[in-house]
């Protein structure tokens, strides 16, 4: 079985990308989508919070979203040929290294900003604070990634010209 792991920001594609591989028969988790598998933590007490749309910059700050790994890998514990999984969390780097590979997606920061306005599966980002959160990292969030040595992929065009690209380099790690 082959793993690997779509990042990027909020607003690049991973969740449409996700939903039309599944489409397509190649079994893709999307994080945020399942059920108790991400959640927002206090970063000083880590206690469990709840977030919904317009929380305050401080509340931000404060905050981390986080992925439970053991759940994740109970998720990918399949037999399909290829597992994909989708998303972003703050303790991402604690389970990079159960992918065979990991895919950075990125586009124009108008791109991304039109895209959360306008999409209507997931909240986060419509906020200002959001906004702002996102706008502030993402350029640095990126070029760790890039020197880990993760694979670029251009989203600014339409999203099935972005599956493609995504498929043809499964194929060449099969």
């Amino acid at each position: 079985m082959k793993k690997f792991y779509i990042t990027g920001i909020s607003g690049v594609g991973k969740s449409s990308v996700s939903e039309i591989l599944n489409q397509k028969g190649i079994f893709s988790i999307d994080i945020d989508s399942v059920k108790n598998l991400c959640y927002w933590i206090n970063k000083h007490t880590k206690e469990k919070s709840y977030w919904h749309p317009g929380k305050s910059s401080e509340w931000l700050e404060s905050h981390q979203y986080i992925c439970d790994k053991d759940k994740l890998i109970a998720l990918m514990n399949t037999d399909k040929d290829i597992v994909v999984v989708v998303g972003l969390a703050d303790n991402q780097s604690d389970f990079l290294n159960l992918f065979d590979k990991v895919f950075l997606f990125h586009c124009k920061e108008e791109i991304f900003l039109k895209r959360l306005d306008e999409r209507n599966n997931n909240d986060f980002g419509k906020h200002s604070s959001e906004k702002e959160m996102i706008l502030a990292w993402y350029k640095d969030f990126e070029k760790a990634l890039l020197d880990w040595g993760v694979i670029s992929i251009n989203t600014d065009r339409p999203i099935l010209d972005v599956v493609r690209e995504v498929i043809s380099k499964f194929k060449n790690f099969s």
